[in-house]
């Protein structure tokens, strides 16, 4: 047996001595937590703590004008279609009479 191997204590199997887990039996032959645990620090941009941190960008306002603007030729839309519609109409109406 070499410095770096140890026995099972379950099976009997030689096994590395880094072995948490008996690769043959599958039985835990020591404990997890040992004195040279190390913290692991996950920096990574993808995770989804970071995704919920981000504030959105709140929408942009248009100018007072551009609002009008907007107003004017939506009612020029919608009274032109009403005149057009209103038009057909009235000539179908005359026709019939």
């Amino acid at each position: 047996m070499e410095n770096n191997q140890k026995y099972c204590k379950h099976c009997g199997e030689l096994i590395d001595k880094d072995c948490v887990v008996c690769p043959k039996c599958g039985k835990q032959v020591e404990n997890l937590s040992s004195i040279n645990d190390k913290n692991i620090i996950i920096n990574n941009s993808a995770s989804s703590s970071s995704s919920a941190t981000v504030p959105e960008k709140p929408a942009k306002k248009l100018p007072w004008y551009l609002k009008w603007i907007w107003i004017f030729i939506l009612g020029c839309l919608t009274g032109g279609l009403y005149w057009i519609i209103g038009f057909i109409l009235r000539v179908s109406w005359k026709s019939k009479n």
